[in-house]
């Protein structure tokens, strides 16, 4: 192919960008959710294909790994492993499949968009999903790709069918049956209690129980690989119910390697930023930064910066992004700001990060973790 030809199409590949962002502009106006899909085309399809911003002061060492920078996607972005590579290959530096349960969920999903709020609240009594039984060969498909990529798993049984000591009984093994399918090709895998009507998510109120899941649970991920193991990390939503000091307790005497703080929210008190509190669901996005911030600063003061925490919940721009860090997180994931600026929003915060990262003389993001927790500590 001459260099005239190679110079044309890049010219036109830069035409076609230009006009899908221009549709997608005025599709956000029109229908959030028209447009939602209308993203996820131009993913799978190149259209809206970016060259990520690299900085050396973005990158982060934790969990066994050195990430490229701190931005990854979200659980809930992709349940079919169709998108979440070529988000990596635009800039974001690691992803987290899923949720997926064990067998397929053919529950209803309802997304309602609050463009006013850059919200977003999911209606749903379970996770939706193709069921990790059916993941074989996607997974093993990518398998070799260098990408650092998390699959977050669940359980949809229901403690209404049992009593309590034989749901823990079957959840432990519903749990071991997906981790034997994902373990061998995945970084970390995610423990996701983070859906407010799920029986699962009463884990969170019962540490001792808790413990012995996640005791259990990294046993057989060592089993299933040996010998590049898989980090095991939790998943919470933000809960003012929620007990840190015990709870923290746990994942350190356990050695959970990770924590997410938090994507999601049913809060009562979250929902009445909202233009309709008494809407049903559950909310991401901007309405939940603050929140799951002050959350997120306490479990860094209570598990001493011992466990790496990763941060979610409103994450929009690069000051965004810092004060997550200086509230202890090493690791952000989005998921709504994505669907609201789209692809090339982990390009923007990385950007923007790296520039306040700068002004404030710090050598590297690690420098920056848990800062204003020292505020708070004396």
């Amino acid at each position: 192919m001459s260099e005239n030809k190679v110079a044309s199409l890049t010219f036109w590949q830069k035409i076609t960008k230009q006009i899908f962002l221009i549709i997608w502009f005025f599709a956000k106006k029109l229908s959030p959710d028209a447009a939602r899909h209308l993203l996820y085309w131009g993913i799978s399809d190149k259209a809206l294909a970016t060259t990520p911003f690299t900085d050396p002061i973005l990158n982060v060492s934790v969990l066994g790994k050195t990430f490229s920078n701190p931005i990854g996607v979200a659980a809930g972005f992709d349940k079919e492993i169709k998108y979440n590579d070529e988000l990596i290959r635009n800039g974001f530096s690691f992803s987290e499949l899923g949720t997926f349960t064990y067998k397929p969920n053919h529950s209803q999903q309802k997304t309602h968009f609050i463009p006013s709020q850059k919200a977003i609240l999911i209606d749903s009594e379970s996770f939706p999903n193709c069921g990790i039984i059916n993941l074989g060969n996607k997974l093993i498909a990518r398998r070799r790709l260098p990408h650092i990529v998390g699959v977050n798993i669940s359980s949809a049984l229901d403690i209404d069918e049992k009593n309590v000591g034989e749901f823990l009984e079957y959840l432990q093994q519903d749990l071991i049956n997906s981790i034997q399918h994902v373990a061998p090709y995945c970084d970390f895998i995610t423990l996701n209690l983070s859906h407010p009507g799920m029986p699962i998510s009463s884990l969170l109120h019962n540490p001792t129980q808790l413990g012995l899941l996640l005791r259990e649970l990294k046993l057989q991920i060592k089993k299933f690989a040996p010998i590049i193991t898989p980090k095991l990390i939790l998943k919470i939503p933000y809960d003012g119910q929620i007990n840190v000091q015990l709870l923290s307790d746990v994942l350190l005497s356990e050695q959970t390697d990770g924590l997410i703080v938090s994507g999601f929210s049913a809060s009562k008190v979250i929902k009445q930023t909202l233009p309709d509190p008494k809407i049903k669901g559950w909310i991401s996005g901007q309405p939940l930064k603050d929140p799951s911030t002050e959350l997120l600063r306490r479990f860094y003061m209570a598990t001493q910066g011992k466990i790496t925490l990763i941060a979610g919940g409103g994450v929009f721009t690069g000051y965004d992004a810092f004060e997550k860090i200086r509230a202890g997180a090493s690791l952000i994931q989005i998921h709504s700001a994505i669907l609201y600026e789209g692809i090339d929003v982990a390009n923007k915060i990385n950007r923007e990060l790296s520039q306040i990262l700068h002004a404030h003389k710090l050598k590297s993001i690690q420098e920056a973790v848990g800062q204003s927790c020292q505020l708070f500590s004396h």
